[in-house]
């Protein structure tokens, strides 16, 4: 009767550590699942999951997108395809400043011409956002709001400018990253509007900033450059009657020495003075 009951209990064990087990295993498949799926969805697996009340019916939707995009052969553009399309968006870019709408348009258009060039499906913008959202999770979001503001523009005819603006930006982001060239830096304010905003036709340039160059100096500025030790308020009449500081080229005069030389300096009579006609004070 013992052993029965030793034996009893020992199974129980047994059957309890299997259970915990599992159990363990099982969280261990769910983390690493789900930190698969955080690296490769970045924002939108939290974004996707903020939409849904179940968590784990949430994660595996994203499982399942995931597993239709490892099925797709998605290729490259060749260089040749990339110079193509980079010509048609630059003219698309190009007509924005008359025709915003059309230009948004050809934006759209482009979009989806490159994802059918490339591979993805082109079932509806359900499928195509979502093999975005797995290959560019930091830009699925703005295809999003471009197509939503472009379906806004065409259900009605009637929306901003701005919104169009906006909608032509983001097409322009995720237009890059399919291309596989990258996005310019905007340096002003991208695609001004011209007749649709009563704004000016013509897309702001960013300016040149040189540095400022001062001219050369006039020969008189440098002439009256004064020369330090010049005594203030002298000055002398030249021949053309302009009146110049005088720059005071003998030696300081020591009131403590006395000689030969100290006196002939007082006196304004130096050895290598020059034989001039002019008074010591009025020779520079």
């Amino acid at each position: 009767m013992v052993t029965a009951i030793v034996i009893i209990v020992l199974l129980a064990l047994l059957l309890l550590g299997l259970f915990a087990f599992q159990k363990a295993r099982k969280n261990a498949e769910l983390q690493q699942r789900r930190s698969e799926l955080k690296d490769r969805f970045g924002p939108e697996y939290e974004r996707y999951l903020s939409g849904s009340d179940n968590r784990a019916k949430a994660e595996r939707k994203l499982a399942a997108i995931a597993d239709r995009r490892d099925k797709l052969s998605i290729r490259d553009l060749t260089n040749e395809e990339k110079a193509r399309y980079g010509t048609r968006w630059s003219a698309a870019q190009a007509r924005f400043v008359d025709e915003p709408p059309a230009a948004v348009d050809d934006a759209d258009t482009l979009i989806t011409q490159v994802m059918k060039e490339r591979g993805y499906p082109m079932d509806d913008f359900g499928a195509r956002s979502d093999m975005i959202m797995v290959d560019h999770p930091e830009i699925v979001q703005y295809y999003r709001s471009a197509h939503e503001s472009h379906e806004r523009h065409r259900a009605s005819g009637k929306l901003e400018t701005e919104d169009l603006r906006q909608a032509f930006m983001h097409y322009r982001k995720l237009f890059h990253a399919l291309v596989g060239t990258p996005e310019p830096v905007q340096t002003t304010r991208p695609l001004p509007a011209g007749k649709h905003s009563g704004a000016p036709g013509r897309p702001e340039t960013p300016r040149d900033t040189q540095p400022m160059t001062s001219g050369p100096r006039d020969s008189r500025e440098s002439r009256d450059t004064r020369v330090p030790g010049a005594r203030s308020g002298e000055l002398d009449r030249e021949d053309d009657g302009r009146r110049t500081p005088v720059t005071d080229r003998r030696p300081p005069v020591d009131p403590t020495r006395s000689g030969p030389v100290q006196d002939r300096v007082v006196a304004g009579r130096a050895d290598d003075a020059p034989a001039t006609g002019r008074s010591p004070q009025e020779t520079r």
